[in-house]
């Protein structure tokens, strides 16, 4: 049975809350510089991204960092998420997703669904985002993904009532043999927007990207009364 496929629609209806999570702990080794740092326009990759999941009604935000201290994590608290440590990115991407959803689980009150991606979908579309939500209640699928052409890409939403078959053991494409394992519960939502397939994980792609080499993005000083600074070390959850 092939994935159904619904429409994009821009907005999201009010209904219950879903969660944020980008995958930030990795080692970067093929871009060779942190992925989660680097200009991605005027701010850096893992900050656009906390902005588009915020903006687009994600609620919580999680980043998942490697550390609860260092420049990743810091950023991520800056742009306003919540973190999450998975020790030294412990088992990739599949590793980080389980310490973001174990978070969740722990919060008292329980999102109904989550969107989760890699921190090198910075490009990723606000309007992308709220058509997943907004194909995703109107269907109430265990899983929600965009496609844009011919190719699948990121988020990917869940809804929680299938989180523990990310936790199983032996799945040997990560979440993707999650994803893969029953088309006919996965709802595709058709997008214009290249950055859901847009993968910027080597300097190849970043330089063909944004036509410049990879870089991490110069802030200027921070304004001590600007709305999102934080000042002091992140704080972290377990």
């Amino acid at each position: 049975m092939s994935a159904n496929r619904v429409p994009a629609r821009p907005r999201r209806r009010p209904g219950p809350r879903v969660a944020g999570l980008v995958l930030a702990a990795g080692g970067s080794s093929r871009m060779g510089t942190a992925k989660a740092l680097l200009d991605a326009g005027g701010t850096t990759f893992v900050g656009r991204l906390v902005q588009t999941l915020e903006s687009a009604g994600c609620d919580p935000v999680i980043v998942v960092v490697a550390a609860s201290r260092g420049s990743v994590a810091h950023e991520a608290a800056r742009a306003g998420a919540r973190l999450v440590v998975n020790p030294d990115g412990a088992g990739g991407q599949i590793g980080s997703l389980r310490a973001g959803l174990a978070s969740l689980a722990r919060r008292e009150n329980l999102p109904a669904a989550v969107v989760f991606t890699p921190v090198d979908n910075p490009a990723v579309a606000r309007a992308t985002v709220e058509a997943l939500i907004a194909a995703w209640g109107a269907a109430r699928a265990d899983i929600v993904l965009p496609r844009c052409g011919d190719r699948r890409g990121h988020p990917v939403l869940a809804d929680m009532r299938i989180a523990h078959e990310f936790h199983e053991p032996g799945l040997p494409e990560g979440a993707r043999t999650v994803v893969r394992r029953d088309p006919g519960r996965v709802v595709e939502v058709a997008v214009e927007d290249p950055g859901a397939v847009e993968d910027i994980d080597t300097p190849e792609r970043y330089r063909r990207r944004f036509q410049r080499e990879p870089s991490p993005h110069s802030r200027p000083p921070a304004c001590p009364s600007g709305p999102r600074t934080r000042t002091g070390p992140p704080r972290a959850s377990a």
